[in-house]
């Protein structure tokens, strides 16, 4: 007999969440649009594989941002690298398809050259989805992507996403086709894919000279 779930869950509307090396603040479009265009607006080459972008301008991108904050369906987060001197804005996750009452929603990210294989990114990440689905008890969280964006399938299979399955034809886009890959993680899950990231972002993981001793793959 399957449990009935504990539904609604909360709106994920919480201003900052705390790491080590990041945090993640409620995406503001006068505290973090500047830091934000220089990290991921204005390099056209982030935007390949993702539906929104390139942009031509800074107006363009601080247009496509504010059209995506403060909606009910959405969360945006700006990635706050604390590590020198002043609070930086390197990247951006959203919480797509937002659903409380069904306790669902789907994670999206543009991360700057900054975050790009580093432990601050997977630490984002790891903050980002604990929140949904630890701190929140939310029942399903979604990563999507294209078939050819290989960063992100391979990213989504680390972070420990299950694949589910392929959509076609989901969106005629920069002229091509899209097709989706769809993947998951569920509530009785988290707990082991929590403990993976756990265990790898603990000190005793990196040597002298922080390189990791264990791959996040290496780690039952």
């Amino acid at each position: 007999m399957q449990q009935i779930p504990d539904l609604p869950r909360p709106l994920l509307d919480d201003e900052t969440i705390t790491g080590r090396a990041i945090d993640l603040e409620q995406a503001n479009l006068l505290r973090h649009g500047g830091d934000l265009w220089r990290a991921i607006g204005s390099r056209d080459e982030l935007w390949g594989g993702i539906p929104s972008g390139p942009f031509a301008t800074e107006a363009d991108f601080y247009h496509w941002l504010g059209g995506r904050l403060g909606r009910d369906d959405q969360r945006a987060f700006a990635i706050i690298d604390k590590t020198g001197d002043r609070r930086v804005a390197v990247g951006l996750f959203f919480l797509l398809q937002l659903k409380p009452d069904m306790g669902t929603t789907e994670l999206g990210l543009v991360y700057g050259p900054t975050l790009m294989r580093t432990v601050a990114g997977t630490e984002a990440a790891y903050r980002l989805i604990q929140y949904v689905m630890g701190t929140s008890g939310y029942r399903r969280l979604e990563w999507r992507c294209g078939p050819d964006n290989l960063a992100s399938v391979r990213a989504a299979s680390r972070y420990g996403f299950t694949y589910e399955g392929t959509l076609r034809q989901t969106y005629w886009l920069k002229g091509h086709n899209w097709d989706t890959r769809i993947y998951s993680i569920l509530d009785s899950e988290w707990p082991a894919v929590g403990a993976r990231f756990e265990a790898w972002l603990a000190p005793e993981n990196f040597d002298t000279e922080g390189r990791q001793v264990r791959a996040l793959g290496e780690i039952s």
